[in-house]
């Protein structure tokens, strides 16, 4: 199969849909970062399951229509997340439409938010929604949560997350992934290191490498309670003394990055399939979203000058 764009890309700058009540506000400060902006590759769009996910009720623009908008602002291409545990058959297919009529060919797959929660009747499974992308041309990925090991007592695991990855590689036919949000780069290295160990270099994904800026002491509260983010002690304690967070929080995501490519080429992993993911906490506030459009243009200089 021909190779996407998402597979070319090295920078994706991940916008999230507003809640319908702040779709304005939301709109006016991304319109501002899209036209400051525009060294990252692709716009990747979420699929936020507001009940699951953050435990409340939220209307939010829909996905295809924010997706459409963001179109009309940027002439990066995009790619889309799809909940599709939340999905039947028919709706992923009509979804997969929608997607197709706004460009889009990579998707990311995403599996139910709780294991606890019972299946809605006739919802995929990833693998039968990745059967279903692949027959209609899409290229399909998914997500890494790289906390998610046996080793990692305080996020225990029924299954390992690098046995988990090596499976929707080698029996689902996902070729790519992004990772929760990183803040430090251990958990992330240590899942390259069984990957190198036990697939071959033709197998290993392509992996975005997902980072986001604090601006504020509640970024660092959500980031960590609702979206259960690892983040270190030490660099909360760094960050909340730092005269701006923000500069503080960009400097502590590059050293993330740098920990984590440095490591990515000592064991052989290919730099053309490690890139990042650059996103924003909150879409209403113009600090949180001009940090991460920054960010996203660091890395379109740092790949530059790989590339050279």
């Amino acid at each position: 199969m021909k190779a996407t764009t998402l597979q070319t890309a090295r920078v994706l700058l991940e916008a999230c849909p507003p809640a319908l009540q702040d779709r304005e506000k939301a709109y006016a400060v991304l319109r501002q970062s899209f036209s400051c902006y525009n060294s990252f590759h692709v716009v990747s769009i979420p699929d936020l399951q507001d009940s699951g996910e953050f435990g409340r009720d939220r209307d939010r623009v829909p996905n295809h229509e924010f997706a459409s908008w963001v179109r009309e602002q940027c002439t990066m291409p995009l790619s889309l997340y799809k909940v599709c545990t939340a999905c039947t058959g028919e709706e992923f297919e009509d979804w997969l439409e929608g997607a197709a009529a706004l460009g889009c060919r990579d998707i990311f797959l995403v599996g139910s938010d709780t294991s606890d929660r019972p299946p809605r009747a006739g919802a995929l499974e990833i693998s039968s929604a990745a059967a279903i992308a692949c027959s209609r041309g899409f290229q399909t990925g998914g997500i890494i949560i790289p906390t998610r090991r046996r080793q990692f007592a305080a996020r225990p695991a029924s299954v390992d997350e690098t046995e988990r990855i090596i499976s929707k590689v080698t029996k689902d036919g996902l070729t790519f992934f992004s990772t929760q949000m990183l803040y430090e780069g251990e958990w992330m290295s240590c899942l390259l290191l069984d990957i190198v160990r036990s697939m071959e270099p033709e197998q290993y994904p392509k992996i975005f490498l997902t980072l986001s800026p604090f601006v504020c002491a509640e970024d660092i509260h959500f980031a960590r309670k609702t979206l259960g983010v690892y983040v270190p002690k030490d660099v909360v304690r760094t960050l909340r003394g730092a005269r701006s967070m923000r500069e503080a929080s960009i400097s502590t995501l590059l050293l993330v990055w740098e920990r984590i490519s440095t490591f990515a080429s000592e064991i052989g992993y290919p730099r053309e399939k490690i890139g990042v993911n650059v996103e924003y906490v909150d879409s209403r506030n113009p600090r949180n979203v001009d940090a991460a459009f920054e960010l996203a243009e660091e890395f379109g200089r740092i790949f530059k000058r790989w590339d050279r």
